[in-house]
């Protein structure tokens, strides 16, 4: 008898081609969203350019510097399209009538001119982000120096194929370099982290882990945030009329004083809005110098752009330093073990507190205490058990102490306890009720703890 089993594959085989073509499908959609919002963005810049082949700001250098940190060299070939896209663009509006072949030339020398600085760039920004030893204030030193610098090289790798390609005049180097740069440099810093934050929405898995922009999915409208957008909108437009009114450079820096405001968002808001926030300003302040006749100042206005993204983002590390400087101070102030004081806190606070109490003429008594017989504890129990009788034992004693009162470990099983404005009588009722307190701990059931005490209190003039 023959057994046919292959009409019985058909169903699986057919399933895993449909899923293949979803998945090819979802392909080509993002990539065609990549290609289309990166023309959307650089027709943004031209909407703002004051001279030739510069812009206030030119946000494609952010989506390109974006798509190469998140996706990879795979998001190459669709930046050169656009880079093709955008050279046809260009002939258009200067009048330059090149061939179509010298068009596709000077498009694909645009294209390797402007990904290889960035791509350089984003490499070795996602091998420091590799390296663990590197925290949060040193990637954003680095994210700066790297948009700065591959910025830079860019602008000159451009011009210098702007310049072979009969698209540009030699001359028109030398006063277009630094406003070429610096639009750069601010859509690298302005736009790159939001973008970043986009693209990880349609790339799950992307070469740079991104931290907290990574949760831009996760972000929920507040009307709080709202506000706070809409005051800093309204402070950039009152400056941008003051400019236009008075007509004065000074006048012009006031623009400066935005970054009160983007400040106060970015201690107070998630990454991911100060992200938004400092993309809105610069977009804001972008088209203001536009439409209120603003150009003889745009340096000034560049250059606020950049300082004010920077300082942004720097203010993003501080609540990542101030964590790490309370966990550093938590490790020297605490015993590891049970939460009391370290040797060292105890010897510090214990000489602050003889000071005060002689300052202000009132008793300090110190209690110090041992666990009797530890050392058989840990032989018989084991020190899992004695960990949890030296913890239990601090429980009970804190819970019979002030405010003002200090724990210390001072070594093994022994602790003291500082009690700042306390006599010796009452110093001594508190020894009392911690023994009773200690002797009411049971671990297991053949287990019982005390401790042996020594109470003190200090004489005027006594050290430490």
């Amino acid at each position: 008898m023959r057994h046919d089993i292959e009409p019985a594959a058909a169903p699986h085989i057919e399933g895993s081609r449909l899923i293949v073509k979803r998945t090819e499908l979802g392909g080509w959609l993002m990539s065609l969203g990549f290609i289309g919002a990166w023309l959307a963005v650089w027709a943004l810049g031209l909407l703002v350019e004051y001279t030739s082949h510069a812009s206030v700001w030119f946000p494609a250098a952010g989506m390109t510097f974006a798509g190469l940190l998140v996706v990879g060299s795979r998001i190459i070939p669709h930046i050169m399209f656009c880079a093709v896209i955008s050279t046809l663009w260009t002939n258009y509006q200067y009048q330059l009538n090149l061939p179509p072949g010298e068009l596709l030339v000077a498009g694909l020398v645009f294209g390797v001119a402007h990904i290889t600085p960035y791509y350089l760039g984003t490499r070795i920004l996602r091998y420091l982000a590799d390296q663990r030893s590197l925290q949060l204030f040193h990637l954003i030193i680095s994210f700066l120096l790297i948009a700065a610098l591959s910025s830079l090289l860019t602008v000159f790798s451009v011009l210098q194929g702007l310049i072979l390609t009969d698209m540009m005049p030699a001359d028109d180097l030398a006063t277009t370099w630094f406003p070429f740069w610096i639009g750069d440099m601010a859509g690298v810093l302005v736009i790159a982290p939001l973008f970043v934050s986009l693209l990880t929405l349609f790339y799950p898995t992307p070469k740079f882990w991104v931290g907290s922009l990574h949760s831009f999915a996760r972000e929920r409208a507040s009307d709080r945030f709202g506000w706070k957008l809409a005051l800093s909108a309204v402070l950039l437009l009152a400056t941008l009329l003051l400019a236009a009114a008075i007509r004065t450079q000074e006048a012009a820096f006031a623009i400066f004083f935005m970054i009160i405001p983007q400040m106060w968002i970015t201690y107070t808001e998630s990454p991911v809005r100060t992200v938004i926030s400092v993309a809105m300003g610069s977009f804001l302040i972008a088209l203001g110098i536009n439409l209120l006749g603003l150009m003889d100042y745009v340096m000034v206005y560049q250059f606020a752009i950049n300082v004010i993204a920077a300082s942004a983002f720097f203010g993003l590390s501080v609540p990542t330093l101030i964590a790490d400087n309370q966990q550093l101070r938590k490790r020297v102030q605490e015993d590891g073990l049970t939460g009391a004081a370290s040797r060292q806190f105890l010897l510090s606070q214990s000489m602050i507190e003889l000071q005060r109490c002689a300052r202000d003429e009132q008793p300090f008594s110190l209690i110090v205490l041992d666990l009797d017989d530890f050392k058989a504890v840990n032989d018989r129990f084991g020190h899992v058990i004695g960990d949890k009788a030296l913890i239990a034992v601090c429980d009970r004693i804190r819970n019979n102490l002030r405010a003002t009162d200090t724990l210390g470990r001072y070594g093994g099983d022994e602790f003291v306890i500082l009690l700042p404005a306390t006599a010796l009588p009452d110093a001594l009722k508190k020894a009392e009720q911690i023994r009773t307190e200690v002797l009411q701990i049971t671990l297991t059931p053949e287990l019982r703890l005390s401790c042996s005490f020594g109470v003190a209190e200090a004489d005027t003039g006594d050290a430490v």
